[in-house]
């Protein structure tokens, strides 16, 4: 009898009536056998009569075997490099049985072996290079090596390093350090993110005192807003938030009458909005939602529909006062960043925005231009004076940086993003005025210089012709409107 070529026998290790292999032993004594390493050694044979058998699926070792010989001649994506060696990193990771979390505040350097020698190499040559590439600070480059050593040295190659696990650290090995820590963990594939979306606790507080009910319909709407649904895209988050931000009075007034959104009426919704300081953009929200919960087969009615609130009222820009302007130019004499932001807003008239996102090279020193896509406008005076204050402190802060942007602070000198209106907020904080009343005192007073022509503002500060009448009515009145005064017994 024979099974696949081999004669059926008695195996010397395990006397089973079985296919013999080479040598009279049967293929899962060979293959107990060859699991031992013994070096230069040929396999004992007799290994199973002693250890035991370890029972594998058919046909699992010819494959791992195969996988382990594509590894050891394959291309070099298998393999990177580390220093003078090669370390490959698992192409399969074992998932454990049971998941212990780790306390790192209490673990130092000297007090840890690591477990793959190879595997913290890699990482912190892997670390070394991102520092080059975003000219971290020695000190910082030190802090993120120490904490990547910890952290490697305690889990293996095939672990995931949970973001909580990097926030456990010692303070003072990761100070200011465990942003760029997890983004060479996400970069390598060995972050496992477990942290809480900071947008998600936001909504959950601002809707706690909501019914749960209505809190679970509201949670529906916010969701599709976020993530999007068919036809509908997502939004960004500071839409997110404004829309909740809208429509969470309405909730809440709503939860102490009612206990889910198919209650409302058209009349809740038509005395809502006659009380609100802002009507228009809560029915905006309000619409949304209950649009959305309609699409979404959670109400029968949309109380909605059809609402209309009249032409939203347009804001007339007025000029800043003597004093404001006093305050803002002592302000600004004690602090570069201030004082180059004033200008780029005061001066120029660009949105905080494009003051945040301009490059270090749009500052022409030698041609006497400030040019930034749509934006090139000649480098007065006051801007190029401040200018060269500010890029002289911020090279003398971080002069490694990699980093484009004009504006740095501390986080965004070790990357290459802009830094994030949290940073201009704390310069603007007090102050009398806000960079958008700065932005269109600006252009009142260029309207106040050429004649209120709207044209000219419209090719001077890029803006659309509505935006352009609305800075020229303080000097050029409505003539329809004083037509109806006139005409006003």
């Amino acid at each position: 009898m024979r099974n696949r070529g081999h004669e059926t026998g008695t195996c010397a290790t395990c006397r089973r009536t079985v296919p013999l292999l080479k040598h009279g032993v049967c293929r899962l004594c060979r293959c107990q056998a060859q699991a031992v390493p013994r070096t230069w050694q040929r396999p004992d044979l007799t290994t199973a009569a002693t250890t035991g058998q370890q029972l594998f699926i058919a046909d699992l070792v010819r494959r791992v075997h195969l996988a382990a010989l594509t590894r050891k001649r394959g291309s070099p994506e298998a393999y990177r490099p580390v220093g003078g060696s090669f370390w490959a990193m698992p192409r399969w990771r074992q998932e454990p049985l049971f998941i212990a979390e780790r306390d790192m505040s209490r673990v130092t350097v000297p007090d840890v072996e690591p477990i793959d020698s190879a595997f913290t190499a890699y990482v912190s040559a892997r670390a070394e290079a991102s520092a080059e590439a975003q000219g971290w600070s020695p000190a910082l480059r030190e802090r993120v090596l120490r904490s990547l050593y910890l952290l490697t040295a305690v889990h293996g190659p095939h672990e995931s390093i949970k973001a909580s696990t990097v926030a456990t650290l010692p303070r003072q090995q990761v100070r200011r350090a465990i942003t760029r820590v997890t983004e060479v963990l996400a970069h390598l594939d060995l972050l496992d993110d477990d942290r809480i979306d900071p947008l998600d606790a936001w909504i959950h507080r601002r809707l706690s005192d909501v019914h749960p009910e209505i809190r679970a319909e509201a949670l529906v709407w916010i969701r599709i807003v976020r993530y999007g649904g068919p036809r509908r895209r997502p939004r960004s988050t500071n839409t997110v938030r404004n829309q909740v931000n809208a429509s969470a009075p309405f909730l809440l007034d709503c939860s102490k009458r009612y206990r889910t959104l198919r209650q409302v009426t058209r009349a809740d919704l038509t005395e809502w909005l006659a009380h609100c300081s802002s009507p228009h953009n809560e029915a905006v929200a309000l619409r949304n939602m209950f649009k959305t919960l309609k699409s979404q087969r959670l109400l029968f009615v949309d109380p909605a529909r059809g609402l209309r609130l009249g032409p939203k009222p347009t804001s007339v820009p007025t000029p800043l006062s003597a004093e404001a302007i006093q305050t803002l130019a002592a302000a600004a004499a004690t602090d570069p960043a201030l004082k180059l932001l004033i200008a780029l807003i005061g001066i120029h008239a660009l949105y905080p925005h494009q003051a945040r996102a301009l490059p270090l090279a749009a500052i022409d020193f030698t041609g006497g231009r400030l040019s930034f896509g749509d934006i090139d406008h000649p480098l007065d005076a006051f801007t190029r004076q401040a200018a060269s204050d500010y890029i002289y402190l911020r090279n003398a802060r971080w002069p490694h940086t990699r980093n484009p942007h004009l504006f740095l602070s501390s986080q965004t000198a070790h990357s290459r993003t802009p830094v994030t209106i949290g940073w201009m907020q704390p310069l603007l904080k007090d102050l009398p005025v806000t960079a958008r009343r700065l932005r269109e005192d600006r252009i009142l007073e260029e309207a106040a210089v050429t004649g209120a022509d709207p044209q000219h503002l419209c090719a001077v500060f890029n803006i659309t012709p509505d935006t352009g009448l609305r800075y020229t009515r303080p000097f050029h009145p409505d003539p329809i409107s004083d037509q109806d005064q006139e005409d006003t017994p």
